[in-house]
């Protein structure tokens, strides 16, 4: 019984384990952004990263209206994810950056969503993911 008991939890782990690396954010806009603004990054996958060192990744995103676009709010849900953006308009045809830093302080798995809000759509956020392993703590070995 106790065999069987350490299998079905293993299985349960190695499960969720499996389904957790393989989050991806669906690829369509169903805001009013949609043919407004084209995101060329929304989900961006670190890979492994050393415990302890900050994570940076930078959403890239094009005005592809015919009017300024405005990010009005960048939103993260935890403290460890911190979020930064020019604030002034982003003309037709040009350009943009959101940067999204996770401070790596946690081993294992990481997927950080943050929410966008635009002029074109101020009541639906467009989700954008960032996501790696931070590795494990170094031990610290204690020489006497």
């Amino acid at each position: 019984m106790k065999h069987l008991f350490r299998f079905s939890f293993l299985t349960l782990l190695l499960v969720l384990s499996s389904r957790l690396s393989a989050q991806t954010l669906k690829a369509v806009d169903n805001s009013q952004n949609a043919g407004k603004v084209e995101w060329l990054d929304r989900q961006i996958t670190t890979g492994n990263v050393p415990f302890g060192a900050p994570v940076t990744g930078e959403f890239r995103f094009k005005n592809v209206s015919t009017e300024n676009l405005l990010i009005l709010q960048v939103k993260s849900t935890c403290h460890c994810t911190v979020t930064d953006w020019d604030r002034n308009p982003v003309a037709p045809g040009q350009t943009g950056v959101i940067k999204v830093s996770y401070d790596g302080q946690k081993e294992g798995d990481f997927y950080r969503i943050v929410s966008v809000l635009t002029n074109f759509d101020s009541m639906q956020s467009v989700p954008l993911a960032l996501t790696g392993k931070v590795d494990k703590k170094p031990e610290v070995s204690s020489n006497d």
